[in-house]
């Protein structure tokens, strides 16, 4: 992932707001939320105020997609606007804006949280919801730097954070707890024969794929069939996390 910088500067002027930088249509209409977010927290939103503002994303040449550059913005604008202080040093910031002000998750912040952590960042703020996967880079040995993950809830909550009115812990996330599945009174490897069933419910598994009813008679391989997300294995050393969230899906629940 590429990191992108975001520059954000206001004068006294006819009431303008412009996003450069090649931003797609989510992004040209995050002004539209950061504006309704910024009021809903209690602060002086760009559109009630004659000012011009600009938003540069930098580099200039790369598009830019999504609404994940909304909390960004928005801290830029009140930081410019004198509406709150702090250092922006070694942080990342992340996440989309309700109208209400409230972080909502985005994608893609995986990739950004190990892109952040091999250049050395120390912090990265996103959207509680997001913690999680993002917390998933702390596992992977191959890069010791330690990233911290703040997840917060909403914009106000940001600012609080920031200017050192609140104390929040970093995420922590430990993938053995994380990856423990209960266990079960029955197993697979109890059925006898039906070695094409059992390899459809060993491909289902895998894959993290649907399944529909394979007998009308018998209830056998659909109790089995949970069994097979048992491990009793260290797997830390032996899979890479990030691989897991991108081949399958590491946030599903127990059958």
């Amino acid at each position: 992932a590429q990191i992108i910088e975001v520059e954000v500067d206001a004068s006294y002027g006819l009431r303008h707001f412009e996003i450069v930088g090649l931003p797609d249509k989510a992004v040209q209409e995050s002004k539209e939320r950061v504006g309704a977010a910024i009021k809903s927290s209690n602060f002086q939103s760009p559109h009630s105020q004659p000012q011009r503002v600009l938003v540069s994303l930098a580099p200039a040449d790369l598009k830019k997609e999504g609404s994940l550059y909304d909390l960004p913005i928005a801290l830029g604008y009140l930081s410019v606007s004198g509406q709150t202080k702090f250092n922006p040093q070694d942080k990342i910031f992340v996440g989309e804006l309700a109208l209400d002000g409230k972080l909502r998750p985005v994608k893609g912040v995986l990739s950004l949280a190990l892109a952040a952590k091999e250049k050395g960042w120390q912090e990265i703020i996103l959207p509680k919801a997001n913690a999680p996967e993002a917390a998933l880079v702390s596992i992977s040995s191959a890069i010791g730097h330690n990233l911290r993950i703040i997840g917060l809830e909403s914009l106000k909550e940001t600012i609080d954070y920031l200017e050192g009115k609140v104390q929040i812990a970093p995420f922590e996330i430990n993938i053995k707890d994380f990856l423990e599945k209960p266990n079960y009174p029955v197993d697979l490897g109890w059925i006898k024969g039906q070695e094409s069933s059992k390899r459809a419910l060993e491909i289902a598994a895998a894959g993290g794929h649907n399944l529909l009813k394979l007998w009308h008679s018998t209830q056998l391989g659909r109790e089995h069939y949970p069994a097979l997300f048992r491990s009793n294995r260290d797997i830390t050393h032996n899979v890479d996390p990030v691989c897991l969230r991108v081949v399958g899906n590491l946030f599903y629940n127990s059958p």
